[in-house]
């Protein structure tokens, strides 16, 4: 998979995503095999993310490399790959697990997320994530560099517990 960096991580709609993915010029992306110029656009998936009041029915695009044969999703960077819960929504469950702060105030403002998915993030975070941040001294909070630094110290993107090849591309100025 390839996850496209974007900077609004609050935000995840079909018109936001079909935006980001049609300003992509595929030739400058590169295939996780490394190569560029090689993707071309391969149909699509339909992916449910759990917003706060909603639950959205996103089509995702997928893309195949003409060179190495695979085929990849496009994800944009507020969202988690194989999971429902948008990346801003972990964080703020994580930081308020870290803090103590109470997980309660946030799951009452999700009207989609449950106590299950509550207690499935956090169970995936001590597992796979909690340590990896230690050791790399990531700061939570910050979303655009812990996205950075996960792709660049664990080629992978913050959540993601499937060790399924994921790069990050950057949108150029």
């Amino acid at each position: 998979m390839i996850t496209v960096k974007t900077e609004n991580y609050n935000h995840i709609s079909q018109d936001f995503y079909n935006k980001t993915i049609d300003s992509l010029d595929l030739n400058l992306i590169p295939c996780t095999c490394g190569h560029s110029g090689c993707l071309i656009r391969y149909g699509s998936y339909r992916r449910s993310i759990q917003l706060a009041d909603e639950v959205l029915s996103l089509s995702v695009v997928r893309v195949y490399c003409k060179t190495c044969g695979h085929t990849h999703a496009l994800l944009l960077s507020s969202m988690v790959p194989y999971s429902q819960i948008p990346l801003i929504l972990h964080v703020h469950l994580i930081h308020a697990y870290e803090h103590r702060t109470g997980s309660p105030n946030i799951l009452a403002e999700q009207y989609c997320v449950d106590e299950n998915n509550l207690k499935s993030i956090i169970r995936n975070y001590r597992l796979h994530w909690k340590q990896r941040l230690l050791s790399m001294r990531l700061p939570l909070p910050d979303i655009p560099s812990l996205v950075s630094e996960c792709f660049s110290c664990f080629s992978r993107q913050f959540m993601q517990i499937k060790p399924t090849d994921n790069k990050l591309f950057i949108l150029p100025t």
